[in-house]
């Protein structure tokens, strides 16, 4: 009985070693593999920036424009000062014009020059456009990291922006949150994907944007990540977020559309906020100015609180056939 007991025993410990042996192999086979990605995503991140610091010729100044009649209206313009700089991105040379105020500190970024500096293998599958798109934003966070830049604005060359007037309490606290550390993205331009799909849907929880009245009554907070609200058409963000934004677009483990600028980096940020009314869109879309106009006033009425709106952002939002730039 005794020596059965022991043949049991050294049977039942030999299954154990061979089962060590493979979660053994296993892991170090994971762990391998883990390092080869994080080096492939190093070797990924260190080979852009090395690209963008060595391409030349990228940027040229904005064209200067009358103050009434330039691209960015003198209302956008005064909020956009609170910033330490603007990039305006276009192909081949910047149509959009600012005022005399604004042009000293805004660049424009030449999208066939950023493309021939990065390795061709950065743009890969079927989204070519959107990503090289998506790449000259991540160019342009790794502009500003090297500026040394707090915060900056992004704006594409075909947004078109309303004339709105915004009250001195807007501009006043657009400059107090600016200068605060409780934001990630402003965006001035924002497309509620979500309801394109259908507008009868109740607001999920975390795309409800809450007005903050110590801050201003024209602007609501995101507090949640996540709600599917894209474009990226003209935004502001922090410089705690260019790093994070800039691996997101170039990161090898996502699929081409996760890396689209606007479908997955810029909505799994938090703490973003929107100004009201919305003020820039998109002039080549997949729907008309009209319906962006529409899905911009029934996101204000379906998601934004606390209700009733405030006096100063109902008429706006009601009124969508306000001028266009």
């Amino acid at each position: 009985m005794l020596k059965r007991s022991r043949v049991r025993v050294s049977s039942f410990q030999r299954v154990v070693q061979r089962t060590i042996k493979v979660w053994h192999c296993s892991l170090l086979f994971g762990s391998s593999l883990i390092w080869k990605h994080l080096k492939f995503a190093a070797n990924v991140d260190a080979d852009f920036k090395e690209a963008i610091a060595e391409c030349q010729d990228c940027t040229q100044p904005l064209a200067r424009g009358k103050d009434e009649t330039s691209s960015i209206p003198d209302a956008l313009s005064e909020i956009l000062l609170e910033l330490d700089h603007v990039f305006v991105l276009s192909f081949n040379s910047c149509r959009t014009t600012v005022p005399e105020m604004l042009a000293r500190r805004t660049t424009c970024v030449l999208g066939h020059k950023v493309d021939s500096c990065w390795p061709k293998s950065f743009v890969r599958g079927s989204q070519t456009h959107a990503m090289k798109v998506s790449f000259m934003h991540a160019a342009v966070f790794e502009l500003a990291r090297l500026k040394k830049y707090d915060h900056i604005a992004v704006i594409e060359d075909d947004a078109v922006v309303r004339r709105l007037t915004y009250s001195k309490v807007a501009r006043y606290g657009f400059q107090k949150l600016v200068h605060s550390n409780s934001w990630s993205v402003i965006r001035f331009g924002y497309r509620p994907y979500f309801l394109e799909e259908s507008s009868r849907q109740r607001c999920p929880s975390k795309c409800r944007c809450m007005i903050r009245k110590h801050v201003s009554e024209e602007f609501c907070e995101l507090h949640r990540a996540g709600c599917d609200i894209r474009s990226s058409d003209l935004y502001a963000v922090h410089s705690q977020y260019y790093s994070r934004l800039r691996s997101q677009i170039l990161s090898p483990r996502r699929s081409d559309f996760e890396r689209i600028v606007d479908t997955r980096p810029l909505r799994m940020l938090a703490r973003q906020w929107l100004i009201l009314p919305q003020i820039s869109f998109q002039a080549k879309l997949d729907i008309p100015l009209d319906y962006q106009l529409g899905l911009s006033a029934l996101y204000v009425r379906k998601c934004v609180h606390p209700r009733p709106l405030p006096s100063i952002v109902a008429p706006q939002v009601l009124n969508s056939s306000s001028t266009i730039v």
